[in-house]
């Protein structure tokens, strides 16, 4: 009969997925695990977190077949023995059939969901003063929409769309949308696509600024998550629109 060891050495593994199929890409790190070697086999669960974007680009990215993986693995002994290497790497190749794929999106609950991408500088200089002399520009209105987007998450309902309000003004000191009044003095089968994309505009931002401003109409406005998912959408949906290249 064969004794097992009792020995046991504290170590911290950390890794990357890559995506290998259809190109070789990095996707994102592995949460940190601390755990203990044992003399034996042992199960150990790690943790790789993905926002819905990255699901969405990933699912994008697959096509039609089956999801190929790279896990890049480094493992470090924390109290090596002298002489003892502390380090240790490893590669994992995990393949995801396309039907098990597909189960896990529906289980996260994204497969009706649209990603729309809206392609902004991170800085830029300002192109556009409202009255008041404060700068525009796309950099600023991508990063009011990322903070919409944000505050969507935390659960923030009425702040996002108060946001997504800020965005559009942003917008509309950048681009020439035709004004609210000369697009209603039209008849809606009369309209040009430029007027009828900017009663879209008009409408959306009508929508917003009831979380902006409080009044005797708005003030019993409520606001839930499916209501904040959609403005937000709509307001990314005009700023790609806008400004497209």
């Amino acid at each position: 009969m064969t004794r097992k060891s009792t020995a046991t050495a504290p170590a911290l593994l950390l890794g990357a997925v890559w995506l290998t199929q259809p190109s070789f890409r990095w996707i994102t790190g592995i949460e940190p695990v601390a755990l203990t070697l044992r003399g034996y086999p042992v199960t150990e669960e790690c943790v790789i977190s993905l926002t819905d974007e990255q699901l969405l680009a990933l699912e994008r990215i697959r096509g039609a077949g089956d999801l190929q993986l790279l896990l890049k693995l480094q493992g470090s002994l924390l109290s090596a023995a002298t002489g003892v290497h502390p380090v240790v790497e490893d590669e994992v190749s995990i393949r995801i059939p396309r039907a098990r794929w597909l189960e896990i999106l529906d289980q996260a609950g994204t497969e009706v969901a649209v990603l729309v991408r809206v392609a902004t500088p991170l800085t830029e200089t300002a192109s556009a003063q409202d009255e008041a002399g404060e700068a525009a520009s796309l950099s600023q209105a991508g990063a009011r929409l990322r903070q919409a987007r944000s505050e969507l998450r935390d659960h923030q309902w009425e702040q996002s769309v108060a946001t997504c309000r800020k965005v559009l003004e942003v917008l509309g000191r950048l681009v020439d949308v035709p004004s609210a009044k000369s697009v209603a003095a039209i008849p809606p089968r009369r309209r040009t696509q430029a007027q009828r994309w900017a009663a879209v505009f008009h409408d959306v931002e009508g929508m917003t600024s009831a979380a902006h401003h409080h009044d005797d109409t708005t003030e019993a406005f409520t606001w839930t998550r499916s209501e904040a998912e959609s403005v937000l959408g709509c307001t990314a949906a005009l700023l790609a629109r806008y400004t497209a290249q």
